[in-house]
């Protein structure tokens, strides 16, 4: 083990449209201006990704003579532009439709999704830093999207189905491979799929493990590149009940595995004492035992948040001062 630690921002959620992506994009251009360098890990495999909401450039990888990804070759430093990175995402869309072998090889552009079934498949972690890819506006973050085609959600849906931590281990792979990969890297972000069952609770799961200094990881386990992680794992949800209160829930029957986890009330419509008086009177004593109304942080609703995958990006002159303390980044 070095001196070098890297920081693990999570961010998960009970169900979906309650921010959680949109707080984690902020959270890794926040990291930049503290002159840090984040990558941002888009883990929300089932049907949507970054890379339709933000302006973001593919990097240009080196083929198989097939055709397909050398996912284990050096970075070429070349990136397509946005317009080109679009046509790549409408042929790889179109060759997984009509071609059964792209449903097994890897089409251009690379995604997290060919990266976590490399890990898996080939027991070694694929080139990321090959792999990731920019902002049209060069904001300093790296990026690896899933891709939201039809045929890479099935297959991830199916993953999500199956042998119990495959996911996990081919994360813990791949983020093992990337302290040596990016010498320079300081922070990854992840972005996990709604729900906080399966590869969610597993992550977290793993986060409990890094949390505690002394404990090993299992010995099927990869290493985690002998650097010291710290863990920042976050839950978002919204004011609304059946959000709010199966959120809470979870991190207060977890308090003791993962005492960090955040609970991040996002858009806030409501008083914060009448979401704390709310927990309260939904959980009973086990929201009592474990403090948790008190952990409870707030974002206000921001337009230029919600309009962050509209628009292609986030005007980081109006995101609110407090975030940076909202989400532990000034430590």
């Amino acid at each position: 083990m070095t001196d070098r630690s890297i920081r693990l921002h999570v961010f998960c959620s009970v169900k979906g449209g309650v921010g959680k992506s949109t707080l984690a994009t902020v959270c890794a251009k926040l990291l930049c201006g503290l002159g840090r360098v984040p990558l941002l890990i888009d883990c929300d495999l089932l049907g949507t990704s970054l890379a339709d909401g933000l302006e973001l450039r593919a990097p240009d990888v080196t083929l198989q003579t097939d055709g397909s990804l050398d996912l284990d070759a050096l970075p070429t430093g070349r990136f397509f532009s946005v317009n080109e990175t679009r046509a790549l995402r409408a042929a790889r869309r179109t060759a997984m439709q009509t071609e059964e072998r792209w449903r097994y090889f890897p089409h251009p552009p690379p995604f997290v999704n060919d990266v976590l079934n490399h890990a898996f498949g080939y027991e070694h972690a694929a080139r990321v830093d090959a792999l990731v890819w920019k902002h049209q506006r060069e904001d300093g973050v790296l990026y690896l999207p899933s891709s939201s085609t039809y045929d890479d959600v099935v297959e991830s849906a199916a993953w999500f189905y199956g042998e119990e931590f495959d996911w996990a281990r081919a994360l813990l792979r791949t983020l093992g491979a990337l302290p040596s990969q990016i010498p320079s890297l300081t922070d990854v972000v992840l972005d996990l799929p709604t729900g906080v069952w399966g590869f969610p609770h597993e992550v977290l799961d793993l986060v409990s493990m890094l949390l505690e200094p002394t404990k090993k990881l299992p010995n099927d386990y990869p290493s985690m590149g002998g650097v010291r992680w710290e863990p920042n794992p976050f839950l978002v949800t919204s004011c609304d009940t059946n959000d709010l209160v199966p959120a809470l829930e979870y991190i207060a029957r977890h308090h003791d595995i993962v005492p960090n986890l955040k609970p991040v009330v996002n858009r806030r419509v409501r008083a914060p004492n009448a979401v704390r008086a709310l927990a309260r009177s939904r959980l009973g004593s086990i929201s009592s035992l474990a403090g948790i109304e008190e952990t409870i942080a707030f974002v206000d609703h921001v337009p230029t948040l919600a309009n962050v995958f509209w628009e292609g990006d986030v005007d980081m002159a109006h995101v609110p001062h407090d975030l940076v303390e909202t989400l532990r980044l000034g430590r």
